[in-house]
């Protein structure tokens, strides 16, 4: 990050009560943009996010995680756009790409969504992740931090409240690299804590923009199905075909999410009423 080529920023480390040599590393450097800040017990990402905001000075921010990287000219590309935006642009985003560990590329996100794009990021997050984004300071001040509070899934919904209130632009161009490590032992949506903690995470949404979903019956029922699909991961099938069968009452949902959901609901449908005869014998 310090190698960026506009120079005119702090750069803010927090250390999330880790155990390895991240003070060494950071001692290592002389640079007085660098600020070095840790949390005495590990606060989760969001909290660390908190903790960055809450101790900047600048009039955008905008975030990096440890295992994700910038191109030199990230910050440069989208502070020239995000200062000539007018007042109802509230961030900026930029394409990623994502490499293994034998840097590989393996996957290309490069949404062009622009402008007021709420109901298009409220039943999945196309935006990408927060370090794609430039952020004006005053969209925290209207509309809060980080939620700690969320099991997952917190950096989509910043982007949901902040797409609630203002609209977005972006650049053109891969400025984020993020490197997948599929030997790291992190959350995932497959494992039994990813699943639990992503079907909680799918309650708060809908109950957090309950009164926007019934305005917008396509994206809620596409939120039904991911709820669905990820019931009958965790094995819940007769939860599954509950969620499945409402959201298929509203008629309107997205083909892709239907087809989803579809590839499973042959083994849901048997195992839910070999449950309900288990239940009834």
């Amino acid at each position: 990050m310090l190698d960026q080529t506009c120079t005119d920023h702090e750069c803010i480390v927090i250390d999330d009560a880790s155990n390895d040599d991240t003070t060494e590393v950071i001692n290592s450097f002389d640079d007085d943009r660098l600020i070095f800040l840790r949390h005495e017990e590990n606060r989760g990402a969001s909290a660390a996010r908190n903790t960055g905001i809450k101790h900047s000075g600048g009039r955008f921010i905008a975030f990096l995680d440890d295992d994700d990287e910038w191109l030199p000219n990230k910050l440069e590309k989208q502070v020239v756009l995000l200062s000539g935006s007018e007042e109802k642009i509230g961030m900026v985003y930029c394409w990623m790409d994502y490499y293994d560990e034998k840097r590989n590329l393996v996957y290309k996100h490069h949404p062009t969504l622009k402008g007021y794009v709420f109901p298009q990021v409220l039943d999945d997050q196309r935006l990408g992740g927060c370090p794609t984004l430039l952020v004006k300071r005053q969209v925290f001040d209207k509309i809060g931090s980080f939620d700690e509070s969320l099991p997952r899934g917190n950096d989509g919904d910043f982007i949901r409240r902040a797409c609630r209130r203002y609209e977005v632009d972006f650049v053109p161009e891969v400025l984020v690299k993020v490197h997948v490590d599929h030997g790291k032992d992190r959350i995932s949506d497959q494992n039994i804590e990813g699943i639990q903690n992503h079907i909680n995470s799918i309650i708060i949404k809908l109950n957090k923009f309950q009164y926007e979903l019934d305005k917008l019956p396509e994206q809620r029922s596409n939120i039904l199905f991911d709820l669905a699909h990820s019931y009958a991961k965790f094995g819940k099938y007769s939860e599954a075909l509950y969620y499945f069968m409402k959201a298929l009452k509203s008629k309107q949902f997205s083909k892709e999410y239907f087809k989803i959901f579809l590839s499973n609901i042959k083994s849901i449908i048997i195992l839910s009423l070999k449950h309900f005869v288990l239940l009834y014998d």
